[in-house]
């Protein structure tokens, strides 16, 4: 019996798994085992791929798939645990581990008595000697509790002294440091520890390939330096997928003190069998039990010390949404530093090759200690995946959260802030440092170079910010996932994966972690498909492009406008990708799997924290490249001068102008002028200089008069006579579709080699102008 026919809604046993030798041991891993109890849950809209669940996992196969794996209705023999392991489990428990040093060393007292140990080691061997004078005010500033800051009677009690010399010997350093790896599956909570104790501000998110390089925080710990660097999630280190050879190249050839073991404490067979594998790089380990207060919730219990005493190694129950548990978890680390693991003989005997074997271990490791109060989803998961995945309403609900993402970026929230806020603040700004000045170049160059050319990029900040709020709730609740997974057979016909979904949403806000996060998808050939078109999806950085022609030219259709823009860049994204895989990129394709993890609340301060990071970078991207932009296109834009007694506009004497004027004759079949084409030009380094530009360009073409009407970019492009909608409409498509930013292709280079990097900016280019000249000249036909 195969597992393609088993009917939703019924169970089996799995018997083997036949088929790719690599997809084969992918799927064992994650439970795919002899004897291991399988459910079929439900299929996607579309018949295909199949949620099925197996120990405690969700996960999702093809139809084309579950043909290579034979299951049985009744039960199967588990493979047994070796007696020469099983063993173990009793003899590790009653071994001690190597201790640090709690006696004096010379007389061997626990309080020294031969004079040479001032520290009372029994009660204080983390502690820095210390004493308030040798602290700097500030150090003494932080260390003060608020309640001795604002106390009516402004003493120096006893009192405010221990708590300030208790709280420096957390923030004063004692020159000690040491270097931890965070390891840990997917979706188990481990970049959102990272975040919360070394203030670090990586993204989360609900679905393999987040975390697609190494983060390092630093923090102080009980006076001691960590070092905590988040490696990529993983579910082995089998190096079947990127993430799992950079974790396992970077255990091998770089010096680890501690390994922070990050697990899901509602799922802790699967999660274990990554820890077996990190044992055997024999660094001292320390597990995290992360979730703990869903498991609590979900009636579950897991006693973690006797579970250490079995796996040689220290757990400790964490909630990392919250930060409970984390300072007793890296009072463990920093214990746990110079000692001989209990585990090593363990870590010898277990074969980790053989999944079987190890989930044998595993199972009777927990036997006795992990009672599970239900298997499976929760109901809540249940509930809303039977909603969100359901035939009928899934493609329905996609498309109107994609329709709310849009109204809320641009109409109900974005534009609002835009028009009464910010664009009022630079225009009284310009207006204040203008009546400051002198007239002269450099009042010019201030407010028609620097304020103007800035300030009409910062205009779009609200709407770049709600897009990442937007796509990070998604991906924070564990709603991406289940996009993928509706719209696998979709992307399948033209040649992608269902997580090639991932980068492409991803992309809406920017294109290069969209770039890097195809790291997730382990095909070679599917992630090179996606890496090339993903710069067709357009990022946050063309929306301010899109707004200031909407706004001219569609002013009371702007969302209708941008969305179809955003649609045809989609569309175009799909029909290359079919023609890449099937004619460019000759590879084999590879199985599809994925997991969907429960769903969660999203964290309003992760939310919030990821949004400002990326908003942090276009503001820091307004400082430095599109504040030098600015200057240089003034400069451009305002030299040579116009003599007294020429007939000729400054900006057509000017530098960009003989550059546009030059280009002018290719982007005419399009309908753009030749200010648009150097605003086109200049985008190449970043596309938020385009408007930057056009700011420029068209800021000092009228009279007072004629200015004060045209109160914005818009309003000046509309004024000038020289575009129409067609063309307006026409140069929108050519920004969504031409040369990616020089990040981008960058990021392109570095993931798929510069061959492909070369490739992607000369075939987007070419498109972008086919594309954008068919529009315009085949819409002046009607």
């Amino acid at each position: 019996m195969k597992l393609s026919d088993l009917k939703i809604g019924d169970s089996a046993y799995i018997v083997q798994v036949n088929g790719d030798e690599a997809f084969g041991r992918r799927l064992s891993e994650i439970g795919f085992i002899r004897g291991e109890k399988i459910y079929n849950h439900m299929k996607a809209p579309l018949m295909d791929p199949v949620e099925y669940e197996i120990m405690g996992t969700t996960i999702t196969l093809r139809r084309s798939e579950t043909q290579f794996v034979e299951i049985s209705p009744d039960p199967v023999e588990k493979v047994a645990c070796p007696s020469t392991i099983s063993s173990l489990i009793e003899e590790e428990g009653r071994e001690t581990e190597t201790p640090a040093q709690t006696s004096c060393g010379c007389c061997g007292k626990e309080v020294c008595h031969c004079g040479k140990n001032t520290v009372d080691i029994t009660d204080k061997k983390n502690e820095v000697a210390l004493d308030i004078e040798g602290a700097t005010p500030e150090e003494i500033d932080a260390a003060t509790p608020n309640f001795c800051k604002f106390c009516p009677e402004e003493k120096d009690c006893e009192k405010k002294k221990k708590t300030v010399l208790s709280n420096l010997r957390f923030r004063k350093w004692n020159g000690q440091e040491i270097n931890v790896a965070l390891v840990g599956n997917p979706n188990c909570g481990k970049t959102t520890l990272f975040n919360h104790i070394s203030g670090g501000h990586e993204k989360e998110g609900n679905y393999c390939g987040v975390t697609v390089d190494s983060k390092v925080g630093t923090f102080i710990h009980n006076g001691c330096k960590v070092h905590l660097v988040d490696l990529p999630g993983t579910y082995s280190l089998a190096s079947y997928s990127p993430e799992e050879k950079y974790v396992e190249d970077y255990l091998k050839n770089n010096k680890v003190d501690v390994i922070l073991n990050v697990l899901d404490a509602n799922n802790l067979e699967r999660n274990l069998y990554l820890t077996l594998q990190c044992q055997k790089a024999g660094v001292p380990m320390v597990g995290a039990l992360n979730m703990y207060d869903e498991l609590e919730k979900r009636g579950d219990s897991i006693d973690h010390e006797e579970l250490g005493k079995r796996l040689g190694m220290k757990f400790m129950p964490t909630t990392s949404k919250y930060g409970k548990g984390l300072k007793q978890l890296f009072d463990e680390i920093l214990a746990a530093k110079g000692t001989t693991p209990k585990f090593t003989k363990q870590a010898e005997l277990i074969d980790t090759n053989n999944t079987g074997e190890c989930f044998a271990f595993i199972n009777q490791a927990l036997e006795g200690i992990y009672t599970k109060n239900k298997d499976g989803k929760s109901k809540i998961t249940s509930r809303i995946d039977a909603i969100v995945t359901n035939r009928w309403l899934g493609f329905i609900i996609f498309a109107l959260l994609l329709f709310l993402m849009f109204k809320i970026t641009f109409d109900w929230v974005g534009n609002p802030i835009m028009d009464y806020v910010i664009d009022p603040f630079f225009g009284w700004l310009g207006e204040v440092v203008g009546n400051l000045l002198p007239d002269g170049w450099v009042k010019d160059l201030i407010c028609d170079g620097i304020i103007a050319g800035v300030g009409g990029v910062v205009i779009f900040l609200p709407n770049i910010l709600l897009l990442y709020i937007c796509v990070s709730i998604m991906e924070e609740s564990g709603y991406m996932a289940r996009a993928a997974f509706i719209l696998d057979r979709i992307m399948r016909v033209f040649g992608l994966h269902g997580k090639s979904f991932v980068p492409m949403i991803v992309g809406f806000g920017c294109n290069v972690p969209a770039i890097m996060s195809t790291r997730g998808i382990e095909n070679r050939k599917n992630r090179l498909v996606t890496i090339l078109v993903a710069s067709l999806f357009s990022c946050s950085a063309r929306a301010p492009i899109y707004n200031v022609f909407a706004l001219a030219f569609f002013e009371n259709h702007v969302s209708l406008i941008i969305a179809s823009v955003y649609a045809v860049g989609i569309i175009v994204a799909l029909i290359l990708a079919k023609i890449f895989s099937l004619f460019l990129v000759k590879e084999q394709e590879m199985n599809y799997l994925m997991e969907l993890p429960e769903y969660r609340l999203p964290s309003v301060r992760n939310v919030l924290k990821h949004t400002w990071e990326r908003g942090k970078q276009y503001l820091k991207k307004m400082g430095t490249v599109i504040l030098a932009a600015s200057i240089i296109i003034w400069f451009l834009s305002n030299f040579p001068r116009v003599e007294e007694g020429e007939d000729i506009d400054q900006n057509e004497k000017s530098c960009l102008g003989v550059i546009g004027k030059f280009v002018e004759p290719v982007f005419k079949p399009m309908g753009a002028n030749w200010q648009m084409d150097v605003g086109l030009l200049t985008g190449f380094s970043a596309k938020e200089v385009v408007v930057s530009t056009l700011n420029i360009l068209y800021g000092g073409e009228e009279d007072a008069e004629e200015e004060d009407a045209a109160a914005n970019l818009s309003e000046k492009l509309k004024a000038s006579g020289e575009v129409n909608s067609r063309g307006a409409y026409a140069y929108m498509l050519f920004s969504l579709l031409y040369f990616p930013c020089i990040a981008t292709v960058a990021a392109v280079g570095h993931e798929a080699g510069w061959k492909w990097a070369g490739f992607s900016a000369v075939y987007t280019t070419v498109l972008a102008w086919v594309v954008s000249t068919l529009f315009y000249q085949i819409s002046g036909l009607f």
